[in-house]
């Protein structure tokens, strides 16, 4: 017989093994694929962010050279007519001279540095002047770095110090060609904005290999870099001319700061360098402007009117033709009235085979873009001068595993305007 209020034993309920690994189970597989769909949202998110990457670089690259052309030739309107498509200078801070090509608008000139395979180099020059268009009437007493001397009734204010200018003396170079030579003034008469020089006597300019105070930097000392104290030599080792006034010498004003400067794809990435002040040779003197450009191809618009060597500069304003071949002479250039060019950016991100090992992700190395039913320079076929095949875009050579990348294509023509207007 049971005693009176006696607890009851109760029984504790646990796990057992079989429910332990069946727990642990469901919880792994949940894991999995949990991982699995964050892996495909992070593929989704990382493919669309670095799109944007590529959107942004390519914009950015194709506005930079957009404006860049534009100016080309600015300042440039008589100079280039006259014959000058290189002009002779001179580095202080190399210690040699070299001839520097001076066209508005360039693909691939001689003696710049070439870039990454199956891309094309151009280069763009402009001046900075706002006052001579024109080139004015100059002479020197006997040697190339006797002062300049221009004609009173020429304005010397419209020089100041600091400015770049050319002289240009026909017949001088070779081959009975023009003879183009920069040189940096050093003292001009006139007090406004010459840094309080006063003007009495003739109208004479100094160019020496001197420090001396320039008008571009509020008048504060500055060492010369493009004058040689032993004068500037031709490309044979020659001194250059003394300019001769009675042989129509003329004096062009290009500013303190003119512009010549190259683009190239490099290791990948839009880079520049100013032919003007750096050895574009050596490597380290190319900056990038823009990550992850694996293309550049430029094209002429010319206003030849039929004429494959036009001997004259001038023209009836009009792109009738669209070409590849290379500017050679001074009227060419001027008849060069327009730029079209792409530019390829590449995804940053390397898209991982859908299949096998092979990857897919762009299949056609002319056309970037899977969608493109043509080659970018296709439209410009119809008015072409010879073959604009060289114009094409081949991202074989930019990666050996090119195919894992996506691209973004641009493309535009653009307006050489400065060199519609010529002086007559």
């Amino acid at each position: 017989m049971k005693a009176p209020f006696e607890p009851q034993r109760s029984r504790h309920a646990g796990f057992t093994l079989v429910e332990v690994m069946i727990g642990m189970l469901i919880g792994v597989i949940g894991i999995v694929v949990i991982m699995q769909v964050y892996a495909v949202s992070e593929g989704y998110k990382r493919t669309a962010t670095t799109g944007s990457d590529a959107q942004v670089n390519g914009s950015v690259a194709l506005y930079l050279l957009e404006r860049e052309i534009r100016l080309a030739g600015f300042g440039m309107n008589a100079l280039v007519p006259a014959g000058c498509t290189t002009v002779r200078a001179w580095n202080n801070a190399r210690g040699a001279a070299a001839d520097l090509p001076v066209l508005p608008f360039q693909i691939n000139p001689a003696g710049v540095p070439a870039g990454d395979a199956n891309t094309d180099v151009i280069v763009v020059a402009y001046g900075a002047s706002d006052n001579f268009v024109t080139g004015v009437g100059v002479a020197q007493a006997g040697s190339s770095t006797d002062d300049f001397k221009i004609a009173p009734s020429n304005n010397g204010d419209g020089f100041r110090n600091g400015d770049l200018v050319v002289g240009m003396q026909p017949g001088a170079g070779p081959g009975g060609t023009p003879q183009c030579v920069l040189h940096e003034l050093t003292a001009v008469p006139g007090s406004g904005g010459n840094c309080g020089r006063p003007s009495a006597g003739p109208q004479w300019l100094a160019h020496a290999a001197i420090s001396y105070p320039s008008a571009a930097r509020g008048c504060q000392p500055q060492a010369a870099r493009f004058n040689s104290a032993n004068g500037i030599r031709d490309a044979s080792g020659a001194s250059v001319a003394a300019l001769n006034g009675a042989n129509n010498a003329l004096l062009y004003n290009l500013g303190p700061a003119p512009q010549v400067k190259a683009y190239a794809v490099r290791g990948g990435n839009l880079a520049t360098c100013d032919l003007l002040n750096q050895d574009c040779n050596a490597a380290a003197s190319w900056q990038v402007v823009a990550s992850d450009i694996v293309s550049l191809r430029a094209i002429y618009g010319e206003d030849f009117d039929g004429n494959p060597a036009p001997t004259n500069a001038a023209g009836d304003g009009r792109v009738d033709q669209w070409s590849r071949a290379p500017i050679t002479t001074s009227n060419q250039a001027s008849r060069t009235l327009a730029a079209a060019l792409e530019i390829t950016a590449r995804n940053p991100l390397r898209e991982k085979p859908r299949s096998g090992t092979q990857c897919d992700a762009t299949v056609d190395p002319a056309r970037p873009d899977r969608a493109q039913p043509q080659d970018w320079y296709q439209p410009f076929v119809a008015m072409a001068s010879g073959s604009l095949a060289g114009a094409a875009i081949d991202l074989s050579t930019s990666s050996p595993d090119w195919k894992c990348y996506r691209y973004k294509l641009f493309q535009t023509s653009v307006p050489i305007r400065n060199m519609i207007w010529k002086p007559q």
